[in-house]
């Protein structure tokens, strides 16, 4: 069997040729399904279950598809992998990549650069990609779509956006007949858990956020959820599929949930509402003045009760898709995890592994066709009905003050409601406005803070508007 060339990359410290052992090591390498040749890089939590599920008898007895080899950071590690097989372990990727029995190259070692050399080597050796890597894919997609294109190979990403939930391939295929009017989903676990526990265990943001890293449903830095970076990345992917336009995740307006409390979440439930991080991409249909384009937000809104978004409680994701066609569908389930990812990776394998074993072309009606670059428009300009929480001094003219100052910016209020009296003689008002833009909403919150009367802003959230 090959060697692997020794370089210095994220795969040291560099070493010979290992294995990767079961419990039981005594049997030797499986030859069973040896057509379609697999590549792992990586065996994280992803790429462990990648393997679980690739192991697993009712895949094996389908399809000829084997493990060539496994690149590991660490081949020295001891890890106990549940099967009676063992597998060669390379310290350098490319070794692996470059063998000539493997067909499919699954990217599962996150991050970007790394994964990045290894998905762009792959396509240029013309072999097919599985990754479910979505700051790889939202940052480096378009390039990597267009070596897939020349090289004639397939980049399947169905594990990128929302875990276990098919979508990816719904949009390409179920729904091709459609025109995407919008797309909005809760796309991150660690937040739909956080304000679920807010909501219906009156945990503080704190309280909950602790409870979600206890049950390893949140990281040690919960940054990259809880501001909405992680969701950005997966719109990104979605608009860009969806409506076949180009999006950079940078493009994404967003805004985390630390603002959000206890005090919020119920005064939502009062309205009828629940309180969602939601990712929103809208098409917004061309005017006089401006062109069509698209409106891409992460921010927590006011999700009305009766919207399926509505009842997608803790760990749990979903995606609800508009077309002009098919009206509004949903999909919903497990988006983070060892399994529910690896479910969706391993079906992108299964998916090339079955045209390539009945000597099809894997590519045939699969190609992510060159996409025109996004006109965003400025979020100044999208426009939503606004839940406004503001701290007050407690006298008469105080919501007289409030109305001038939403009037003088165009702002029109919808509902007020005051929520008692504190001992430090100050008052909690909230303000449901009806639709406004976004430089309207604010320049009142400007004008608000300039009065004396009004002490502070304390939550500022958008009502979902699909």
């Amino acid at each position: 069997m090959m060697q692997p060339h020794v370089s210095e990359s994220a795969f040291e410290p560099p070493c010979q040729q290992t294995s990767l052992k079961s419990s039981d090591s005594s049997e030797s390498p499986d030859s069973s399904i040896s057509s379609v040749g697999v590549a792992l890089i990586g065996l994280g939590t992803v790429g462990s279950g990648v393997y679980k599920l690739l192991a697993q008898e009712n895949v094996q007895g389908h399809l000829p598809v084997g493990i060539r080899g496994i690149a590991v950071r660490n081949p020295n590690k001891v890890r106990v992998l549940e099967r009676n097989v063992e597998h060669a372990s390379f310290s350098d990727p490319q070794a692996l990549i470059h063998r000539d029995d493997v067909q499919i190259v699954v990217e599962t070692m996150g991050g970007i650069t790394d994964a990045y050399d290894c998905v762009k080597a792959a396509l240029l050796a013309k072999k097919h990609v599985v990754t479910a890597n979505k700051a790889l894919i939202a940052t480096h997609g378009s390039e990597l779509f267009e070596l897939a294109r020349k090289h004639q190979v397939r980049l399947l990403f169905e594990g990128a956006v929302a875990g276990g939930i098919p979508v990816m391939m719904p949009l390409k295929l179920s729904l091709a007949a459609n025109r995407i009017e919008a797309i909005a989903g809760i796309l991150n676990g660690t937040t739909n858990y956080i304000l679920t526990q807010m909501a219906t265990a009156g945990l503080s943001f704190e309280e909950a956020l602790e409870q979600a890293q206890s049950l390893g449903f949140a990281e040690a830095d919960p940054t990259s959820d809880v501001e909405g970076e992680d969701a950005a990345f997966k719109l990104s992917i979605l608009a860009s599929m969806g409506f076949q336009q180009h999006v950079m995740p940078q493009a994404v307006h967003r805004h985390g949930i630390t603002t959000v409390s206890a005090l919020d979440i119920e005064n939502a439930q009062t309205l009828d509402y629940t309180v969602k991080l939601i990712a929103l991409a809208q098409k917004v249909e061309a005017s006089e003045t401006h062109p069509e384009c698209l409106t891409l937000r992460v921010q927590p809104m006011l999700v009305p009760a009766s919207h399926p978004l509505a009842r997608i409680d803790n760990e749990y994701n979903a995606v609800w898709i508009r077309g002009h066609a098919v009206g509004d569908v949903m999909f919903s389930g497990k988006g983070a995890g060892e399994l529910p990812t690896a479910s969706a990776v391993t079906a992108d394998i299964l998916a090339i592994a079955r045209d390539l074993a009945a000597g099809n072309d894997p590519i045939a009606g699969m190609k992510i066709p060159a996409m025109p670059e996004a006109v965003i428009q400025p979020i100044e300009q999208s426009a939503s009905r606004y839940y406004v929480r503001v701290t007050t001094l407690d006298q008469p003219s105080v919501i007289g003050h409030l109305g001038l100052a939403c009037g003088a910016a165009g702002v029109s209020l919808e509902s007020v409601m005051q929520r008692g009296i504190s001992p430090n003689a100050t008052a909690s008002i909230m303000l449901l406005t009806h639709r406004v833009t976004h430089a309207q909403m604010k320049q009142a919150l400007e004008n608000m803070r300039a009065n004396g009367s009004i002490q502070q802003i304390d939550c500022v959230l958008a009502v979902l508007p699909c």
